[in-house]
């Protein structure tokens, strides 16, 4: 047992709802209160609504793959089960991917047409991991989005670099574009309350950094009415640093000492696949490959007693074992001819790789002699295929490690004692996987 000290306080804050669609996500979003003293407690399902201690409450709705209009029938039905609850002081956070996947353009319309609300603020930079916003367009790293890996994600493809343009696709909602500049000049509280009278329903503003995202949040507030807040985590930082002031609490990591970390990583990014070269290079480590085409064979179930036996066979010699879906740089763009092939949608194929690698989770949790000292998993929908593999409805979050990884325990598992840490596949640098196994060794020991 080991305690790790997180900074947080706050006096009373105004109470927060927050919409993620994927379940990495609503983490990242929701790590940002913690770290400001509140409960945090991410929700997988309405209808498993439970009374939440504290003043956030945070749904993951894992729409970002759906069609738009089923996306916004989930975001909808959050917001009419919750809304009775929100006050006018209430500040409702849509969590989106910086990278503009998914569906934000039918999400963010569904929320302020649920919400009643007459204006969405849009910033989806994340300055400290190098995705900003200039001219309304999407850069990462320096590069413009469309000449990174995410334009080619296999299950959620983007087309455009233009957050206007990508919320366009889904929405007809009057929408308008503040430049940095005018971000930065004296009267942009005065011009965003100008652009809401005018009928503009989506403001997409321009930052580069943190203190940009808080000049937004600041002029948010500001406004005689509480705007809906769209963006990524560096948003969601911004306001948590606005609205809840800081002291120290402690959280408790409990675990198997000495035991080995399982990492289950779905994403085919190529963060992700340096990652674990990484890791391998530094850590005694097993990697289990896994070929997606395999999962749709007529064998696939086949396979898991095989997988099931390595993985228990490499925890069993106090090995980290991590579980690969993606050999290759080359197989990420295998994708679209392989669903062609199938006949199958790639929201199809990543439910059932997502499925698979929760079954295949399950299995080794039920057979193995050496349960795992944490559960690492990567990629938002084998994150929740896993969690909800593992009995969860909701995941509580603790803390934060390698400064993109947030931790905390699954809700009604009975694995729930278990540390359990997520991540965004195409999130941190080349070295968060090794982070995180010495993180878990070094906690663990103490």
């Amino acid at each position: 047992m080991a305690e790790i000290v997180t900074i947080a306080e706050l006096p009373i804050p105004p109470q927060m709802l927050v919409i993620a669609d994927d379940f990495t996500g609503a983490n990242d979003t929701g790590v940002a209160l913690v770290g400001r003293g509140l409960k945090v407690c991410v929700q997988f399902d309405v209808a498993e609504n439970k009374p939440i201690a504290g003043q956030a409450q945070i749904y993951s709705t894992d729409s970002r793959a759906l069609m738009p209009i089923q996306a916004a029938i989930r975001v909808t039905k959050v917001i009419q089960s919750t809304i009775a609850g929100l006050s006018d002081s209430s500040w409702v956070f849509k969590k989106m991917d910086s990278t503009l996947r998914g569906n934000p353009g039918a999400e963010t319309e569904a929320a302020l047409s649920a919400l009643d609300c007459r204006l969405a603020i849009v910033a989806t930079a994340v300055p400290e991991l190098g995705r900003i916003v200039t001219g309304g367009y999407c850069y990462v790293n320096g590069c413009l989005l469309t000449d990174t890996e995410f334009a080619t994600d296999p299950k959620t493809p983007v087309n455009t670099a233009s957050v206007g343009e990508c919320f366009a696709e889904q929405t007809t909602l009057r929408q308008h574009h503040i430049s940095l500049d005018a971000l930065r000049s004296a009267d942009f509280s005065q011009r965003l309350a100008a652009l809401a009278n005018s009928g503009v329903r989506m403001v997409i503003v321009d930052s580069h950094t943190s203190a940009d995202l808080a000049l937004i949040v600041k002029a948010a507030e500001s406004l005689p009415f509480r705007p809906l807040l769209v963006g990524a985590s560096g948003l969601s930082h911004a306001l948590a640093e606005h609205c809840l002031s800081v002291r120290e609490i402690s959280a408790t990591v409990v675990g198997s000492e000495t035991a080995p970390v399982l990492a289950v990583i779905g994403s085919m990014s190529e963060t992700a696949a340096s990652q674990i070269a990484f890791a391998c290079q530094h850590r005694p480590t097993t990697v289990i490959d896994i070929d997606i085409l395999e999962l749709f064979s007529p064998d696939a179930q086949r396979l898991l007693p095989t997988l099931c036996a390595q993985i228990c066979r490499a925890m069993g010699q106090g090995k980290h074992c991590i579980v690969s879906t993606c050999q290759n740089g080359q197989q990420r763009q295998e994708v679209a001819m392989f669903c062609q092939q199938k006949k199958i949608s790639r929201s199809q194929m990543g439910e059932r790789i997502a499925a698979f690698l929760g079954q295949l989770t399950q299995q080794v949790f039920e057979d193995s002699p050496v349960m795992p000292g944490g559960l690492f998993l990567s990629g938002g929908d084998i994150a929740l295929a896993v969690a909800r593999a593992l009995g969860a409805t909701g995941f509580e979050i603790k803390g934060q490690i390698a400064g993109c990884v947030p931790w905390g325990y699954l809700l009604d598992s009975q694995f729930q004692r278990l540390p359990v840490m997520t991540k965004a596949g195409g999130f941190g640098a080349e070295n968060t996987l090794f982070d995180v196994l010495r993180f878990i060794e070094e906690k663990l020991s103490d």
